[in-house]
């Protein structure tokens, strides 16, 4: 996540794999992040996906709270990701919006779900495992 923000932005990453910035100091703040993990999953679902050039993809949830998701692994266990997600991805009375044909090859929805997913994990065991803080 650093290398996706040129190493200006501080931040904590979740045993999960979800990263939250602070935007307000140079130092992040546990409580102001896990209250802002907390934050987007109490709203309506919503993720974006974008891939990046290196093959990897940024999952924007709400605020600053992401997911990475590595291209590498999504590519080997894409099959598997999809059954996934395709049987406990989606909330009970919760659709998918139309994605376009390309995201669809792709398999954004999928990552995006993928990402939700570990989202929530970090939510109910929020264990910080990784602290940056940008250089002076």
């Amino acid at each position: 996540m650093a290398h996706y923000t040129d190493r200006q932005k501080s931040f904590l990453v979740y045993e999960h794999g979800t990263a939250v910035f602070d935007n307000d100091s140079s130092e992040p703040d546990i409580a102001k992040c896990n209250a802002a993990l907390l934050d987007v999953v109490t709203h309506a679902p919503d993720v974006s996906v974008r891939p990046m050039r290196d093959g990897n993809f940024v999952v924007d949830f709400k605020g600053a709270v992401y997911g990475l998701v590595d291209g590498a692994f999504f590519k080997q266990n894409r099959q598997q990701l999809s059954l996934d997600a395709k049987k406990f991805g989606l909330f009970p009375t919760e659709r998918l919006l139309a994605p376009n044909e390309d995201s669809v090859k792709a398999g954004e929805h999928v990552i995006g779900l993928y990402a939700r997913a570990n989202l929530f994990l970090d939510v109910e065991y929020p264990v910080v495992v990784g602290r940056f803080t940008p250089p002076v």
